[in-house]
């Protein structure tokens, strides 16, 4: 005897009661699972993450300074490398007290004695494993020098 028809399973109906969207969810939580997992592996290749810190020398009467702290400074707090590497300043009041040792805290120093008092404002120091990797001033330094350095050494390598 065969069950009433009300009774007998039906793929076609069963699958047209069934919600498109339920349907595609697990597809789709598999590809969040695996883009994830592909980060995370990404992200933890063996390597450390790369010791970068970018010291900014400046002054409060430096139009060049303010100039970049409010342009391309600015831009660059809010992008992808800002919160990769370590981010030090040293601002002066004047000009002429930027090398002075009250401006500069006693870990930053050591950078501090290799600087040239013909070195200008804004300067920045990028440093890579204790070492200054690089060091210039101006903002078509920062443009076409500093940000270049800052991105290369975030870069990862391929090895």
């Amino acid at each position: 005897m065969e069950p009433p028809p009300e009774t007998r399973s039906d793929p076609a109906l069963l699958q047209r009661g069934r919600p498109r969207a339920n349907r595609l969810a697990y597809p789709g939580m598999l590809i969040a699972i695996l883009a994830v997992a592909m980060a995370a592996w990404a992200g933890h290749s063996g390597r450390p993450a790369p010791d970068v810190m970018l010291l900014y020398v400046g002054a409060e009467d430096c139009a060049p300074c303010r100039a970049w702290q409010n342009g391309d400074g600015a831009i660059f707090f809010r992008s992808a490398e800002f919160p990769r590497i370590r981010y030090r300043e040293v601002k002066s009041q004047h000009l002429t007290d930027v090398l002075n040792d009250d401006n500069w805290p006693e870990e930053l120093r050591a950078y501090r004695s290799q600087l040239k008092r013909s070195d200008g404002v804004p300067l920045w120091l990028v440093v890579s494993g204790g070492e200054i990797v690089e060091r210039k001033f101006g903002a078509e330094a920062w443009r076409d020098i500093i940000l270049p350095k800052i991105r290369s050494l975030l870069r990862p390598s391929l090895i």
